[in-house]
C-alpha cells in the first residue's frame, strides 16, 4: 500500500493511503487507545480542489481518509 506523509499535532508521521476508523487515528496519534480514562477529538484540516483550506470534525465510529498533506488536530481529555 502507498505510504503519505502527514501531520498529526504539528509532527510529520508517514501513514497508510487508506481509510482509518477513529480509533486507528486515535493511536496513529498517540500509540494506544483507552476512552475509559480519556475522551478525544478529531479534526481534520485540508485543501479543497481550489486550494481553499477547511476543517471537518471527526467522533467515535467515523471513517477518516487519509490523504497526503493533510493536518490532523488530536485533543485528548481526562474524564472526570
Amino acid at each position: 500500500m502507498k505510504q503519505i506523509s502527514i501531520v498529526i499535532n504539528g509532527e510529520q508521521k508517514v501513514a497508510e493511503n487508506r481509510d482509518y476508523t477513529f480509533k486507528e487515528i486515535i493511536i496513529l496519534a498517540f500509540g494506544s487507545y483507552d476512552d475509559s480514562k480519556h475522551s478525544y477529538t478529531v479534526t481534520m484540516t485540508k485543501k479543497n480542489d481550489e486550494g481553499e483550506k477547511h476543517s471537518e470534525s471527526y467522533s467515535f465510529g467515523d471513517t477518516i481518509k487519509l490523504k497526503e498533506g493533510v493536518r490532523l488536530n488530536i485533543d485528548s481529555t481526562n474524564r472526570s
